[in-house]
């Protein structure tokens, strides 16, 4: 689709510029196209559609696998995507035997390389058991020279000096999630306790000392929309002006506190897209967020070198077939989010079946892209790349709208890069005019009061211990109210 878009340096210096998302295409309003002197080869694969009746399908040549160890967590955060997902029943060290067995009908490939994620839930709830998992999977590779990458993402609330030599000698990467200014919103504080604060700087500092890799993982939420006031806040906490920030995207509307924690107005949505687009404008992408930064130089280079959408992936990554998200009973799950009992919000299951029958796994729950009526009118498809992919309904709306605004910045940003113009105007006739006014400034609007779920009380309670260690149970709506 074809958009057309004004942009300018000042008030009396203006031009219109033309996108087409399909082609990927950048060219001025004389035709003169913006491209790289010589266009690279295509190497990537078409995509291939999915939804649940054509279900997405997974390749035995695997390349990144997400284990998923048990969603228990001993937080219980206000937006946790996992909050409200059924639990299966908890695996133990005991598993691991079978579940390498398992583990045989998947095939890896050294030149290709092989990273293995570790996810709760709190992953170091299940210590006793991820332990001695990670240790037998490396030594399942221990003939080749070009190791598996591990990785994990904590909360950091249950790391020792145990966890933490264990971590360095096995060379994983770690991520700590934390919001910064705005943890508050998401839930308990790690760095509260000064002697946690103490163990996870001199840790992060050990990292960055030897170069391994290490970040803290905020995300942004209606109340905690600046990037910039959140790089602040990490360089002030670690006294390092080059911290590295992964995630920094807004929180997608997974249920009842994901939608509470959006944004909800037009006016809440124009604000942002200044915040971010200003944040990062303004420092000259000094602010830490790799993965914005990374976003907004990816989309430059595929729209210099005009990458057609028909190679373009899911935001997730769970679409690749060489990607795949399991649990311990090798289940095979839509991604490391959900549980094999949990039921998607297209009514399918999250389990696709299960290793003993790998030929039958099948992923019903997810949509490609190609198969939604926005994403194909979207200008930032190349950026937000379809949202999650099993969101549906009035989940998906909402998840839709907050992309839409975090990517359309990143859009400005890039075009701006490529052309020296800051876009200020999307013009499509199928794009609502909150779409096209990129940062409020161009047309009057109007909110429009809409129908609101309001829940009144969400209930977190513990349900027992693993290992020791508390933990909650699966959340619950226990009444709400309609207003109109």
């Amino acid at each position: 689709m074809l958009f057309e878009i004004h942009a300018e340096r000042s008030a009396a210096d203006k031009k219109i510029f033309y996108y087409d998302n399909e082609t990927n295409t950048l060219k001025s309003e004389d035709g003169t196209v913006f491209e790289y002197p010589q266009i690279p080869e295509q190497n990537s694969k078409p995509f291939v559609p999915f939804d649940r009746d054509r279900p997405l399908k997974k390749s035995r040549a695997i390349q990144l696998l997400k284990i998923q160890m048990g969603l228990s967590c001993n937080y219980s955060c206000d937006y946790c995507s996992q909050k409200f997902v059924e639990r299966a029943p908890e695996t133990s060290k005991k598993d691991i035997d079978v579940f390498l067995e398992k583990f045989k009908v998947l095939e890896f490939d050294e030149t290709k390389g092989l990273k293995i994620e570790f996810w709760g839930g709190e992953p170091f709830v299940y210590w006793k058991t991820l332990k001695p998992l990670a240790e037998a999977i490396l030594d399942k590779f221990s003939d080749w020279k070009r190791k598996p990458q591990f990785s994990v993402i904590t909360n950091g609330s249950i790391l020792n000096e145990e966890i933490i030599d264990w971590l360095m000698k096995l060379n994983f990467t770690v991520s700590i999630s934390h919001d910064g200014p705005g943890q508050h919103v998401r839930g308990p504080d790690p760095f509260a306790d000064p002697d946690k604060k103490k163990q996870i700087l001199g840790f992060y500092r050990q990292m960055s000392r030897l170069k391994k890799g290490f970040s803290f993982n905020p995300m942004l939420n209606a109340q905690n929309i600046s990037r910039k006031r959140i790089y602040d806040w990490f360089v002030e906490f670690t006294g390092d002006p080059n911290v590295v920030l992964g995630e920094g995207g807004i929180v997608d509307s997974y249920d009842a506190d994901g939608m509470q924690n959006s944004l909800q107005t037009k006016q809440q949505h124009f604000e942002f897209r200044r915040i971010a687009f200003a944040d990062i404008f303004s420092t000259g992408g000094q602010i830490g967020f790799k993965m914005q930064l990374d976003k907004i130089d990816g989309f430059i280079k595929n729209v210099l070198s005009h990458s057609n959408a028909e190679f373009l992936g899911q935001k997730c990554g769970m679409d690749d077939e060489h990607v795949l998200a399991i649990d311990l009973r090798g289940n095979v799950m839509t991604c490391q989010n959900v549980s094999s009992l949990e039921t998607g919000k297209n009514g399918e299951s999250h389990l696709g079946g299960n290793l003993d029958d790998y030929d039958n796994v099948a992923i019903k729950t997810s949509t490609h892209w190609s198969n939604r009526e926005e994403c194909p009118k979207c200008p930032v498809l190349h950026l937000c790349k379809g949202a999650c992919m099993f969101l549906d309904k009035e989940f998906w709306d909402v998840s839709c709208a907050n992309s839409y605004s975090d990517n359309v910045a990143l859009f400005a940003l890039a075009v701006e890069k490529i052309t020296g113009y800051i876009p200020t105007l999307i013009k499509q006739d199928e794009l609502p005019l909150e779409r096209q006014d990129v940062f409020g400034t161009i047309y009057e609007h109007t909110e429009i009061e809409k129908k609101r779920i309001i829940p009144i009380k969400i209930v977190s309670e513990v349900v027992g211990e693993i290992e020791g260690v508390e933990v909650y149970g699966q959340s619950r709506v226990e009444s709400v109210i309609n207003t109109q």
